[in-house]
């Protein structure tokens, strides 16, 4: 392995000392619900129109609704991973984030119109890079944009919103589908394009971590002025001076994925979340959501009432995200991933072994919080678990691997759905593989990450 050279990581040193303003929040909320339009408008798309909208057209069958599915959250996904996290490195944080927008809104629409299984197998891939390009980088801009002291506080707090933003997305479904669906789809288009990629335009700076990792120290210095101004003018006391001795940093020069597998301290972590990404794509975060309402249906749901549980299971989530945030760095977040893996794996054995509908979605949304907790408190462990120079390759073997996951998981899922009394092949497979052995294995094999800096414990 070639050796790395340090310097003294000013910018890193300069962000850490940033007290908590409004700034930081501005620029935290945008992306996430950044995230949230595209996620919830874009990722998975099929889900929320097979039930209601294909399967009743006769349109296509389980099974080539299972590959799609698959295709959507997986290879789509995978490849969006991939090519964003090497603009993200590569071009610098921002440029990734603006494009993962303009994919998002571009791709999602033509869905309205195409019928052919051929093409919705082609749209599938292409409606998901934008997908893969807001998860490969919304983690990782904001981890490296805060301080130690309140970056959980901010990420989950901020990650809440997404929760809000599903709200509205499924309210817009309740009243939409499958009546106006096809306006469902432009709307959730417009709102991409046309009002969050000018914001994000104007709002969004480059990450200075980024910039100084690249050698690029003029404009780090220039957009850490910059930001340093708007957070001491948020703030009422003057700004500490920087502490340079633990945030020393690598240079991104000579720098390759590689070490991701040959350096001794990142190997282990980089296998670890590579199973842990797998497995729990295929399970409780797309496994669950491939079918969650199909099965609601096949116990008598209609679309208003799929759509007003799933709108009610992501307000509780916002209110679940409130709470693990006020915890900020009191709480390990390998204690938080157990416990929601936990409490997603009793949820949907109670709607199974009590298949009421009443019971179902009271399940639904115990289950959402599980799954939705889960998720972004390991996507926060993954940015932070890495160094700046190599932290989006990081995300795109960890997580981006994962959807390899998604795509075989959820493509199984169509004969599992159908095996067993009452689908028990789906409810086992999200709970056993899919829920309750990621959560065992992060909390047994991860690293501690509770008020280290970010540097420090990357390194």
């Amino acid at each position: 392995m070639a050796e790395r050279i340090t310097y003294d990581g000013v910018m890193a040193a300069r962000i850490d000392r940033l007290p908590l303003t409004k700034v930081q929040w501005q620029l935290a909320v945008l992306v996430e619900v950044t995230w949230g339009f595209i996620i919830f408008d874009t990722d998975g798309i099929g889900a929320r129109l097979y039930p209601f909208v294909w399967r009743p057209n006769h349109v296509i069958d389980v099974v080539q609704y299972a590959v799609i599915q698959a295709l959507q959250v997986g290879l789509g996904i995978l490849l969006g991973v991939y090519i964003m996290s090497y603009i993200a490195d590569r071009y610098g944080r921002r440029p990734a984030i603006l494009t993962a927008t303009l994919l998002g809104g571009i791709c999602i629409w033509p869905f309205a119109y195409v019928t052919d299984f051929t093409w919705m197998v082609v749209l599938s891939i292409l409606s998901t890079l934008g997908v893969g390009g807001i998860v490969a980088t919304h983690s990782v801009y904001l981890s490296e944009m805060t301080s130690p002291e309140v970056r959980n506080r901010v990420l989950l707090t901020s990650q809440g919103v997404t929760a809000l933003v599903a709200v509205g997305v499924n309210l817009l479904a309740y009243a939409w589908i499958p009546s106006n669906w096809q306006l469902f789809l432009w709307v959730s288009a417009a709102i991409e394009v046309v009002v969050l990629l000018p914001l994000l335009y104007w709002k969004l700076p480059e990450s200075p971590r980024w910039l100084e990792a690249h050698g690029r120290h003029e404009e780090a210095e220039a957009v850490m002025a910059l930001y340093e101004r708007r957070c001491q003018a948020a703030s009422p006391v003057p700004l500490p001076r920087p502490n340079l001795v633990p945030d020393q940093v690598g240079s991104a020069a000579g720098s390759s994925w590689t070490e991701l597998f040959t350096d001794p301290v990142y190997r282990r972590r980089t296998w670890l979340l590579i199973f842990v990404w797998l497995l729990a794509y295929a399970g409780l975060i797309y496994g669950v959501g491939a079918f969650a309402a199909v099965y609601m249906v096949d116990h008598g749901a209609t679309a208003h009432f799929v759509f007003l549980t799933i709108a009610v299971a992501y307000a509780a989530q916002f209110i679940a995200f409130q709470i693990n945030a006020r915890m900020g760095e009191d709480v390990e977040r390998r204690e938080v991933l157990l416990l929601m893996g936990l409490l997603f794996s009793v949820s949907w054995a109670v709607a199974w072994m009590v298949p009421n509908l009443w019971v179902i979605a009271g399940c639904y949304v115990f289950g959402r919080i599980g799954t939705g907790l889960f998720l972004f408190n390991l996507y926060n462990y993954t940015a932070v678990a890495y160094p700046t120079r190599i932290r989006s390759k990081a995300f795109a073997w960890t997580d981006g691997l994962g959807h390899l996951g998604a795509w075989a998981g959820v493509t199984l899922l169509g004969p599992l759905y159908a095996f067993g009394p009452d689908h028990l092949g789906w409810i086992l497979w999200i709970i056993i593989p899919g829920a309750l052995l990621p959560a065992l294995l992060i909390r047994f094999g991860g690293i501690l990450q509770n008020r280290a800096v970010l540097e420090q414990i990357s390194t």
